[in-house]
């Protein structure tokens, strides 16, 4: 009996990785907005024909990146139309999001870009728009898109529900800065080689052109992936910390991904982190697209729209109606 539990399990698991639609591009809608005296672009999928009310999710692209590469990246459209979100990739400014560092080469951080206020204007389109869900609305995002998500669940708490880090740790700019209105859980994906942000904390180091790796900028300084951590379970009144392990993408007896969760936190908000104890600076199973015949995945560690889906979805939704408050000055 146990054996035929065990391959109903196993069966019903590749049936569901199998039941996915491809979305291509020409399916995504293109749009923009005006905010903070700029015109702010982004790509979006949305299901046709809902009846019920969607989950919003925002997508975050690293330095550099654009929304169209996250979504090449990340593949998010892909699960849309069983799991009823709506997926948004935001551009940032020249490739960049103002996450509070304030670098002399970034274009954002010069000019001091209100993302902050890009992402309350973008939530309010969609909401003035379609049928959004306003106690799931999530964001992401790797690498300067990680940094950005954690500034946004400091300044604008009464939006998201819950956000998620990829290849990023804390900042030490956020540690000492952040305020929120209401409590919001957050996860963690972070590789112990990671070669720009570092896991054990300390100066960030970008390329400064991808055909010489070794020629880097200084980009700001970060907690380590533990002290990370502990500063949002401290900053969520986190009173219980369990640590694990957990199997890789495809293995289901071998466990080696070292998984931490802090839980009985204030409004049952939760914090948790996957450690990739040989990833890099990559979102874990995303998928590079360089041309029709160049394609693949980066990781095979875990499948990140996966993880975040099952965090989002099982995170306690905020009770009270949530209000977009507009801060201009």
């Amino acid at each position: 009996m146990k054996l035929f539990i065990l391959f109903m399990g196993i069966s019903t698991f590749f049936s569901c990785q199998t039941n996915k639609r491809f979305i291509p591009v020409a399916e995504h809608k293109k749009a923009e907005i005006e905010s903070g005296g700029r015109t702010r672009k982004f790509i979006f999928f949305a299901p046709e024909n809902s009846s019920k009310h969607l989950s919003l999710i925002f997508l975050l692209h690293g330095g550099g990146g654009s929304g169209e590469g996250m979504l090449y990246l990340s593949r998010f459209s892909d699960l849309a139309d069983s799991n009823g979100y709506i997926v948004v990739y935001p551009d940032g400014t020249h490739g960049r999001w103002n996450d509070g560092r304030n670098l002399a080469f970034s274009v954002a951080d010069r000019e001091r870009v209100d993302d902050t206020l890009f992402f309350r204007d973008l939530t309010e389109y969609f909401l003035t728009n379609y049928p959004i869900d306003k106690s799931k609305i999530f964001v992401a995002g790797i690498s300067n898109g990680g940094l950005m998500t954690q500034k946004l669940l400091c300044e604008a708490s009464d939006i998201f529900n819950a956000g998620y880090v990829v290849a990023s740790t804390t900042s030490t700019v956020l540690r000492d800065n952040c305020l929120f209105q209401q409590p919001v859980s957050i996860g963690f994906i972070m590789g112990k080689n990671d070669d720009v942000i570092p896991y054990k904390g300390g100066t960030i180091r970008i390329p400064t052109d991808a055909s010489k790796p070794n020629q880097r900028v200084d980009a700001g300084t970060v907690l380590s992936y533990e002290e990370s951590l502990r500063f949002w379970s401290e900053k969520l009144e986190c009173n219980s910390k369990s640590e694990s392990l957990k199997p890789k993408l495809g293995s289901f007896f071998t466990k080696t991904l070292p998984y931490t969760k802090y839980e009985n936190c204030k409004n049952e908000v939760r914090v948790e982190g996957y450690v990739l104890p040989k990833g890099g600076h990559i979102w874990p199973h995303g998928f590079y697209y360089t041309n029709e015949r160049n394609y693949g995945y980066l990781s095979e560690d875990l499948d990140t729209r996966e993880v975040l889906l099952d965090f989002f979805f099982s995170s306690k939704p905020k009770e009270q109606e949530k209000k977009i408050v507009h801060v201009r000055d």
